[in-house]
């Protein structure tokens, strides 16, 4: 979402909001809501799976399987090799449940907190990441569908912490759900 729609948003919510103070902290979804638990943020914008009841639902997305070569990837006997955010990440741990469920062994041959280091390592072809559809980084495929466990889909929320200025707010989740910023809803 950073890499690919926050710049808009942000120029934006700042020209609309210009004497807001505002301060954007990036990291995992779960983290964010531990910081949030912690007092320290009062907007949040990130993943939850789906039946989670954190947030306002802004959308939904799938979860695919990514790499740069999926048929070398597919064609290994060994543990499929899996690059993923260090817990508690969302996408990792819908990977790991979707492949422990249909029994197939994998193992983590990278673990980064950042999509570039993550993006990096699957470019290199080390294994597979996992990432929603609209953020999929360039030089990487999706794995052929059934090749691999489907994945739940995840979806996108705003958290406000209690008592958070609610036309603020209600002005953030009109700029991530205007046309353009969620997927398939493009021109």
């Amino acid at each position: 979402f950073v890499a690919s729609r926050l710049t808009v948003i942000l120029e934006e919510f700042t020209r609309l909001y210009p004497l807001v103070d505002l301060e954007l902290t990036v990291s995992l979804s779960g983290v964010l809501y531990q910081m949030q638990d912690n007092g320290e943020l009062d907007v949040v914008l990130a993943k939850r799976r789906l039946g989670d009841q954190l947030g306002h639902f802004l959308y939904r997305e799938p979860l695919i399987w990514l790499a740069k070569d999926p048929d070398a990837i597919l064609a290994r006997k060994e543990a499929l090799p899996l690059i993923a955010f260090p817990p508690p990440s969302i996408t990792r741990k819908a990977a790991q449940e979707a492949l422990d469920r249909a029994g197939v062994a994998w193992r983590i041959v990278c673990t980064c907190g950042s999509l570039s280091g993550l993006t990096a390592a699957a470019r290199a072809g080390m294994g597979v990441l996992v990432q929603p559809r609209s953020m999929a980084p360039s030089g990487l495929r999706e794995l052929p569908q059934g090749s691999l466990p489907s994945l739940e889909d995840v979806e996108f929320v705003l958290q406000p912490r209690k008592g958070a200025d609610a036309e603020l707010v209600r002005a953030l989740s009109s700029l991530v759900t205007a046309k353009g910023m969620v997927p398939g809803s493009y021109a």
